[in-house]
């Protein structure tokens, strides 16, 4: 057993020794422009899979291609004083046309004057800021900004192509279609993400997805302009969004401030808010043409429609699934303030309709088939619809209602699209449905539990955190149980525990309202929260 050990520490050692005199490296940090004048020529030098280029602070005017190479390419300062500038130059700032996998890594850097590749296949230089083809980069800690491109005037992915996008910035792209990012045949995950003030001459001014099937997680859509779909645009498309903010948008030609779905576009939104987004029709979402999304505790106020359909327009042929959500505040300059349906299937449940103008639902055209929930019409229900039993038609008693403001319009300026909480007393409290099951880590808008007490609420947000015994009061009868309850670490919670809830059984379900973070136990971190509003 010696002799055989001693042989492999002597092996292992000739190896290193064979290494360093072939002039190799172990993992070399490469230092721009320390060792290498730019960065295009770190790239060229590094060794994939070993070495890594950390770029100085500065501005530096090239375009750069990562040639497949696994390498990590990082600024030592940040976006912020870090970019690299391919105004005057021509062509995309930075490719990945190899093959590279996520272990191609760029980290911190403003992408600015890119002006795109020329792609055959669309016609159109595409891709202005990042050009992504049969490759799936990690981008992270990057602002991408005035760029521009005929689609893609961030990104453009293409060919399977499928980057990992974390906590970056679309900012002032201006391209035909697709301000900050276009997917095309590829299915990106996004994450912590922010699209904002990109303008799109056709489609999607923060996001158009073409038949692809993108993970969107923790962003804001903001600002962004185009004919359609300001926020996102979904053409024969399948994205997964969630916890997503869409603001303020504007689809000045067409459907979808928010979002919009067309041709076989199957979105599954999931706690994401939609507010003070405008469209000729769809103020907050537009949906057309066969296309059937799933929406879950999501919210849309402040939205407008100078047509028809302020929250949502759905158009023929399409099937809308849709499942604790609130519209309130929204309107249209004809019909259906909140929904506006045509020649379309849509089933409702434990869903608020409330304050919206000049109307809640409108199916007036023929050929609408409505199902409506355990939810909360006012006015009642419209016609044609099936009332399939619960519903009622009752102020839900908000904590606060959406206002546009002193300038009275929805633009983003002034506006306070409320607190769509309900409050003690609302109607809407343990009467949605009662065989309603939660998904496994379903949570309401909050991150809370999706039931706390008899069953669950009407509307986005679960009424009872902190309400042990059930009574809407938080006092200290509540406080007595506590320590019943307490069955979980003092430490600090993480985010991914957050936003998955991934241990619901350890829990008594009468101690989830004591489960603040949402995290699956009862601890410390959740006392603090319990303080701020227990009663007398």
């Amino acid at each position: 057993m010696r002799t055989l050990q001693k042989r492999c520490w002597v092996t292992a050692a000739a190896a290193l020794v064979s290494i360093a005199l072939s002039g190799l490296s172990l993992g070399a940090t490469l230092n721009v422009p320390g060792d290498f004048p730019t960065i295009q020529a770190c790239i060229d030098a590094a060794v994939s899979g070993v070495d890594e280029c950390v770029v100085a602070q500065g501005t530096y005017h090239e375009t750069i291609n990562f040639l497949g190479k696994a390498i990590t390419m990082r600024s030592s300062g940040g976006a912020n004083v870090t970019t690299i500038d391919a105004t005057g130059l021509g062509g995309s700032v930075v490719t990945c046309a190899s093959g590279e996998s996520l272990d191609t890594v760029l980290d911190g850097f403003t992408i600015t004057g890119g002006t795109g590749t020329y792609l055959a296949t669309v016609l159109l230089f595409v891709g202005g800021g990042m050009y992504n083809s049969g490759s799936g980069p990690s981008v992270t800690n990057c602002t991408f900004s005035g760029n521009t491109a005929g689609a893609g005037g961030g990104m453009f992915n293409t060919y399977s192509s499928n980057p990992t996008v974390t906590n970056c910035t679309f900012s002032g792209n201006t391209p035909g279609d697709g301000g900050g990012i276009v997917n095309h045949f590829s299915s990106p995950t996004v994450a912590n993400c922010t699209f904002s003030g990109n303008t799109a001459q056709y489609s999607g001014g923060g996001m158009l997805n073409v038949y692809s099937n993108p993970t969107v997680t923790n962003c804001t859509f903001s600002g962004n302009t185009a004919d359609d779909g300001a926020g996102m645009s979904n053409y024969q498309s399948n994205p997964t969004v969630t916890n997503c903010t869409f603001e303020a948008n504007t689809a000045a030609q067409g459907g979808g401030g928010g979002m919009y779905n067309e041709f076989y576009s199957n979105a599954k939104v999931t706690n994401c808010k939609f507010s003070g987004n405008a469209a000729i029709w769809g103020g907050g979402m537009g949906t057309a043409n066969h296309s059937s999304p799933t929406v879950t505790n999501s919210t849309f106020s402040g939205n407008t429609a100078s047509n028809f359909g302020g929250g949502m327009h759905n158009y023929p042929d399409s099937n809308l699934n849709l499942t604790n959500c609130v519209f309130n505040g929204n309107t249209a300059g004809m019909e259906g303030g909140a929904m506006f349906n045509y020649d379309m299937d849509a089933t409702v449940t434990n869903c608020i309709f409330s304050g919206n103008s000049p109307d809640e639902i409108d199916n007036s055209y023929p050929f609408t088939r409505m199902t409506i929930r355990f939810s909360d019409v006012q006015g009642g229900l419209p016609y044609p619809s099936v009332d399939g039993g619960g519903n009622i038609n009752l102020d839900p008693m908000f904590v606060r209602p959406p206002d546009p403001g002193a300038d009275g319009t929805w633009d983003g300026v002034d506006d306070d699209y409320g607190d769509l909480r309900l409050r003690a007393g609302s109607p809407c409290i343990d009467t949605g449905d009662p065989n309603f099951s939660p998904a496994p880590g379903e949570t309401d808008l909050e991150g809370h539990a999706r039931v706390l007490c008899a069953r669950v609420d009407m509307g986005t947000y679960e009424f009872g955190i902190g309400d042990y015994d059930c009574n809407q009061t938080v006092n200290l009868t509540d406080f007595a149980n506590w320590s019943a309850c307490m069955n979980g670490p003092s430490t600090a919670d993480t985010a991914v525990a957050h936003s998955v809830y991934p241990n619901p059984e350890s829990l008594n379900p009468a101690c989830t309202a004591f489960d603040f973070d949402g995290d699956g136990d009862v601890d410390l971190v959740d006392f603090s929260g319990f303080q701020k509003i227990i009663g007398p």
